[in-house]
């Protein structure tokens, strides 16, 4: 594969924590237990939405306030541990690296440069909307002088999953992110990375084959 996409939230970063106050400061309150976030942890997005009783009209709004919140916090998130050194070796093996993610191009950028890894991503694609990142794909994809054929998308959610598909590029799907390895499997992604490390090697044998 000579181009990768790279989700953010979750596969490069984790910002669920963070993200969990937020969302309880933004929506007014939401105690949620361990239990409850790995029940979270098992549903889609649209799951979660639906449950949540939030109007799909006022979603736009809170996640606009969502991000300007987190852009105060940004100290506060890290990369997932190997996943520095698993970008490093995909770049030293001369692999192209995109972002595609839903949170901002600011935010996700500020994020990278705190890590030092920022010089490793050629493009850096925010805003996009929840389930519009099919869309996004394919611009990464022609930003970056590449094709669908050698491309990968790598994500840690359904909605991930259900982007690569309609973009018509392969995912490897992760594990240590949003959605928990059983919903993920369940939606059937090509590859399933459960540490960093794995992401290089599945690219490796990919190369071979």
């Amino acid at each position: 594969m000579k181009h990768i996409i790279f989700d953010f939230d979750g596969t490069l970063v984790n910002s669920m924590p963070v993200v969990l106050e937020i969302a309880d400061e933004v929506t007014g309150g939401i105690e949620l237990s361990k239990r409850d976030i790995e029940d979270l942890r098992d549903m889609s997005a649209r799951e979660i939405i639906k449950e949540s009783g939030v109007p799909v009209w006022k979603l736009p709004a809170l996640l606009l306030k969502g991000k300007a919140l987190l852009g105060k916090r940004l100290n506060e998130l890290k990369t997932f541990p190997g996943m520095i050194d698993a970008v490093e070796e995909l770049t030293k093996s001369g692999h192209v690296l995109s972002v595609v993610s839903s949170n901002s191009e600011p935010n996700i950028r500020k994020v990278l440069k705190n890590e030092g890894i920022e010089r490793h991503f050629s493009g850096v694609y925010g805003n996009v909307g929840l389930f519009n990142k099919a869309r996004v794909i394919k611009v990464a994809i022609r930003d970056q002088h590449a094709t669908a054929a050698d491309t990968i998308y790598i994500g840690d959610e359904v909605r991930d999953i259900e982007g690569a598909r309609k973009g018509k590029v392969p995912i490897i799907s992760v594990t240590w992110g949003y959605n928990s390895k059983r919903i993920i499997e369940a939606y059937k992604p090509d590859f399933v990375a459960e540490k960093p490390k794995d992401i290089s090697n599945i690219i490796t044998q990919l190369g071979t084959e």
